[in-house]
């Protein structure tokens, strides 16, 4: 799996996206006297040293709980790894309220899903924008499997940082994707 380059991925003026750990207990405050959105040094040093490498082993895949990362392109790569290991129920529960949202129970969508033998999984550099209290996502992906080339977008959610947000309204999921199996 080729990883996307936080620089390249976080480009423009205004950025909406804080990074840090979101404990899985609820949302985190701003520092008093900040304002929403606003890069500091603090937060463009997290975005440096969160950048993953090509010596970063890939991530763990874990089907009870998909990536809680507040960096966009970290929790896509949890995705791309849960894709590349062919493991259809931490894929699906990458989609909104654990895998719902995807319109699918977990036998469809892994029957689905199934037709991928040996994916290799690229996302390439994307855009992020912020509409209606929401945080969006688009990328390109390419899956790589055998002879077979699919390419396609993937728009992934979150709702920005309010007071009362749940735990799974913060996390990123996938929204859309558009993509031929």
């Amino acid at each position: 799996m080729r990883r996307n380059s936080l620089a390249a991925a976080f480009t423009g003026t205004a950025m909406t996206l804080s990074l840090g750990t979101l404990p899985l207990g609820g949302c985190q405050q701003a520092p008093a006297g900040s304002q929403p959105g606003a890069l500091t040094s603090e937060s463009e040093s997290a975005i440096a040293s969160a950048a993953p490498s090509a010596s970063s082993p890939a991530p763990t895949v874990n089907a009870d709980r998909p990536s809680y990362s507040k960096n966009p392109v970290e929790a896509l790569d949890w995705w791309a790894a849960a894709i590349e290991a062919r493991d259809w129920s931490a894929m699906r529960a990458f989609w909104g309220d654990m895998g719902a949202r995807s319109n699918m129970d977990e036998a469809a969508f892994a029957a689905k899903w199934d037709v991928l033998k040996a994916p290799k999984v690229t996302i390439g550099a994307g855009a992020q924008e912020g509409a209606a209290g929401s945080l969006y996502y688009t990328a390109p992906i390419t899956i790589v499997d055998g002879d077979r080339t699919l390419r396609g977008e993937v728009i992934i959610r979150r709702v920005n940082d309010v007071d009362g947000a749940t735990t799974e309204q913060l996390r990123w999921h996938v929204e859309s994707l558009s993509l031929p199996l």
